[in-house]
């Protein structure tokens, strides 16, 4: 079985969605984990469902709008006082998600997703980067979308600030694999929990497309492979961008 025991992970938009089922799977494997998001009561939701698993590692949450240098400074810092190190970091959060063709886009919500988005994870990586080079060992892992590797219409602001992050993540793959730290990026096409209660039509021709005919879920679809690549047997996995969506775009 994957162990992820004696790690120290943080991973941000960990309130809901990706982010929470991601933070339980590498609770469930070991790891301690920093939950970090804008929704205290959140949150502690999560943590309360980590914490009743008896899980190995521990679990603090950080209240983060990653919008705000601040604020990811202190999720950092917090990590640091309570643990003393970090391993592992999953980039989740990411704000500027409406529909809005790209006539509507004006230069303040294009802001908002690269503050929410690629800036955010690169403020991340580099006040966690001292750290994983200090142990010669780190495990960066971003998220982008398919809504930006495919163009998605009416989501120009969001698919460009993830396509933004996949360059960035490769970026740290050449840069800082000399020091034993991985960069990776994963797009999910995910049918989270909101997801399946407000868009059941969305959701029916997305099983309709996929050559598995289901649409995946965070924990038991999406966490394991997060899992695995925040692990020390995914060590020669470094730059790659792994779609996670049952082979919906395996004709790309």
């Amino acid at each position: 079985m994957l162990k992820l025991s004696g790690k120290v992970a943080i991973v941000t938009g960990a309130s809901s969605g990706v982010g929470a089922g991601v933070a339980k799977v590498l609770a469930a494997h070991g790891a301690s984990v920093v939950l970090c998001a804008r929704r205290q009561e959140k949150l502690d939701q999560i943590r309360q469902e980590i914490e009743s698993q008896k899980p190995e590692g521990q679990v603090l949450t950080v209240v983060c709008d990653v919008a705000d240098e601040a604020q990811i400074r202190h999720v950092v810092d917090e990590t640091i006082a309570h643990f003393h190190t970090v391993h592992i970091l999953i980039n989740c959060a990411q704000g500027a998600m409406l529909y809005r063709p790209i006539e509507d886009i004006d230069t303040d919500y294009a802001l908002l997703a690269y503050k929410t988005g690629p800036l955010a994870s690169l403020k991340f990586m580099q006040l966690c980067f001292p750290y994983m080079k200090e142990n010669h060992w780190g495990r960066i892992i971003n998220t982008a979308s398919a809504a930006g590797y495919d163009g998605s219409g009416g989501f120009g602001a969001y698919g460009m600030a993830k396509e933004a992050i996949r360059a960035i993540t490769r970026t740290a793959a050449n840069e800082w694999g000399q020091y034993g730290i991985t960069s990776n990026v994963f797009l999910p096409i995910i049918a989270t929990e909101n997801f399946r209660t407000t868009q059941p039509a969305a959701l029916k021709a997305l099983e309709e497309r996929s050559p598995l005919h289901r649409i995946g879920t965070t924990e038991e679809d999406c966490g394991p492979i997060i899992a695995f690549l925040a692990s020390e047997d995914s060590g020669y996995f470094n730059g790659q961008s792994f779609m996670l969506d049952g082979g919906l775009h395996m004709h790309s």
